[in-house]
């Protein structure tokens, strides 16, 4: 793409904002591939609960309800909403060794 001439006084005060905020090259990459679309920026707090929910499912083995709320310092209850598909899933799952209908 060809470069462009941006100078930040032409900027309004919201797009100079961001130019400050996150430079000029990386303003001008952003103009380029977005230019007049309108974004969503998520706030932080929500891509980093994403992340953490991510992490307390993958380290959730069934049991560990105690041990997942002192390590991410949260109640009982939000755990168990986080993970409340995984134990879903995990009550649904046969038994070892139990034959299931679709293996007859």
């Amino acid at each position: 793409m060809p470069e462009l001439d941006i100078y930040e006084e032409d900027l309004t005060p919201e797009q100079r904002d961001i130019y400050d905020c996150i430079g000029s090259q990386a303003y001008e990459k952003l103009v380029q591939r977005y230019g007049g679309l309108s974004i969503y920026i998520a706030k932080a707090d929500s891509v980093i609960r994403s992340a953490r929910d991510e992490k307390i499912r993958r380290d959730f083995n069934g049991y560990n309800f105690k041990f997942l709320v002192n390590k991410y310092n949260l109640s009982e209850r939000t755990i168990r909403s986080i993970t409340a598909e995984i134990r879903q899933e995990k009550q649904n799952a046969p038994i070892e060794g139990q034959i299931t209908f679709d293996e007859i």
